[in-house]
């Protein structure tokens, strides 16, 4: 990480194969405006959900694990150069849709490896719930996910203020952060 923080406050793309770590500038079409959401819950374990999903690793041994990999693998690969044309495209509904498929194919994979930590019910119940639906293009939890922290890219600038309230609302334990990729302005964290 502490590569693409060498890039200062502009969207970067990270590949890792083996020790080769490259690092390369994300060009962002137009201006995408996130919500980032602390889910509030203090019992996520960020450790146990790594050593299910490396279980799988080096060698998988069953079909569960075999699919972990082609999730980490070949899904991932393809899904995050697509969201790297929608982001230079400008296209924010496309994005969104990639990170719902991405959410859901993880929700498919990942979990059986750990699923008393990667059932999420408290990320699932604010990504499927009906009052942020108007104003969201999708979202997914982040990082090893679990209930820690969620993702939500709001349709336009509006959208994110309308959210933020709802939030406050609606999810009286849960924290949110706008943030926004921007051509012009980089990364800009309101």
């Amino acid at each position: 990480m502490d590569q693409a923080c060498a890039f200062g406050n502009k969207p970067v793309k990270m590949i890792y194969d083996g020790d080769n770590l490259e690092c390369l500038e994300v060009a962002i079409g137009k201006p995408f405006y996130y919500l980032i959401v602390d889910l509030g819950f203090s019992g996520k374990s960020t450790t146990k959900i790594l050593q299910g999903l490396q279980s799988a690793y080096p060698f998988p041994e069953d079909e569960r694990q075999k699919n972990v990999h082609a999730l980490f693998g070949k899904f991932n690969l393809r899904i995050t150069e697509e969201a790297i044309t929608a982001l230079r495209q400008g296209d924010a509904l496309k994005l969104g849709q990639l990170m719902n498929t991405a959410q859901a194919e993880f929700d498919l994979y990942a979990k059986p490896l750990c699923p008393e930590q990667l059932s999420m019910p408290i990320l699932h119940s604010l990504l499927d719930h009906s009052s942020i639906q108007p104003y969201i293009f999708g979202g997914k939890g982040v990082g090893s996910q679990g209930d820690g922290t969620a993702q939500l890219l709001c349709k336009n600038e509006e959208s994110l203020t309308i959210l933020s309230d709802i939030i406050k609302k609606e999810f009286t334990n849960m924290e949110a952060i706008p943030l926004t990729l921007s051509p012009t302005c980089k990364i800009r964290k309101r």
